[in-house]
């Protein structure tokens, strides 16, 4: 049984960051404290915090979903209007807010610094907005026990982080980029509940078969530009692949399909087994479109009759009246004629 939702997992993770970023700003600490973060960070080594920041790329976090759009249609639904969202929050405040990146600030030297070498707009993160939108649809639209919403949470700050750690984001990055994805969430989730969207019809499979082909080129893209992620990312979007083709194909009709099926041939050579199956799946086609056929015609003609009942039942019913009064009418005729005999 799902647990209940508590209202502190909507409003809780969003407020904290907001709280936190607005300290951080009033304190003038942001510098330092990437710093220390950082600093810190690196004793795990590279390699870990390019793995954990892989899982913040914005096609990598889509393909995650796919797996959910025949058994959690709400959660793949959100998730695609949670993309939409972040990725507005995020380009929208890039355009407006021009913050450097640590790189351009500090030397190479003072900070460890580990994949692209970017230097430009870094305000806010769109890995830590594309990390949270996905926990967030996990915690408040999915998790049914409340570690694994701990855990999902906990996940995307670990995601959020490695931004820090591998040099490429300040905090007040990650925590503005936290907000936008974890609204986003909220907002895909309440947009799919208020529509009612389903994965079953036409939509939905376009959306899926558009998930399966970034699945697909995540087996061979190098976007990110990071080497060492590479067997992960192709072992993360080949399952992803996998799996969603396999739930993809159970949202297809296959019912309407079994008719078709070849019959086992009953000739005896290669040539007369063919043949024979042609025409046994020819004779097995009429005999059911034959059934079809007749049971239509056995409905339309029980229809006719039940129609035909009711039409004479009013009938017969108003007949009843007129055959009273023809009666006592008779009965008055004699009593009359006796009296004058009398």
């Amino acid at each position: 049984m799902r647990a209940p939702l508590h209202p502190a997992w909507v409003w809780l993770p969003p407020a904290a960051a907001l709280a936190a970023l607005a300290l951080i700003v009033a304190s003038g600490s942001n510098h330092a404290l990437f710093l220390l973060l950082n600093r810190a960070g690196s004793l795990l080594g590279e390699r870990f915090w390019l793995q954990l920041t892989m899982f913040g790329d914005g096609a990598i976090a889509l393909v995650l979903v796919l797996p959910s759009i025949r058994r959690a249609p709400h959660c793949f639904w959100a998730a695609l209007a949670a993309a939409v969202f972040a990725g507005l929050w995020t380009q929208v405040t890039k355009q407006f807010i021009d913050v450097p990146r640590p790189l351009a600030v500090f030397g190479a030297g003072d900070f460890f610094q580990a994949g692209p070498a970017y230097r430009q707009v870094s305000f806010p993160s769109g890995h830590a907005a594309a990390a949270f939108a996905i926990a967030g649809i996990g915690v408040m639209g999915l998790a049914r026990h409340t570690l694994v919403r701990v855990l999902l949470l906990a996940m995307a700050v670990l995601v959020g982080l490695s931004r820090i750690m591998v040099g490429v984001h300040w905090p007040v990055d990650i925590l503005w980029g936290m907000i936008g994805g974890w609204i986003g969430a909220w907002a895909g989730l309440a947009l799919h509940g208020h529509c009612g969207w389903r994965t079953s019809g036409a939509g939905g499979l376009l959306a899926g078969l558009l998930l399966l082909g970034m699945a697909a080129g995540l087996l061979v893209s190098h976007h990110m530009r990071i080497p060492a992620v590479m067997p992960l990312q192709r072992t993360v979007a080949g399952a992803c692949l996998l799996w969603g083709a396999w739930e993809v194909a159970a949202m297809l009709p296959w019912r309407d399909w079994r008719r078709w099926r070849w019959p086992r041939a009953r000739g005896g050579g290669d040539g007369g087994g063919q043949r024979g199956g042609r025409i046994g799946q020819a004779g097995e086609w009429t005999r059911e479109r034959a059934s079809d056929r007749a049971a239509e015609a056995a409905n339309a003609a029980a229809s006719e009759r039940a129609d035909e009942r009711s039409a004479e039942r009013p009938v017969e019913r108003s007949a009843e009246p007129a055959a009273d009064r023809s009666a006592e009418t008779a009965r008055a005729v004699a009593i009359n004629r006796s009296a004058a005999d009398g």
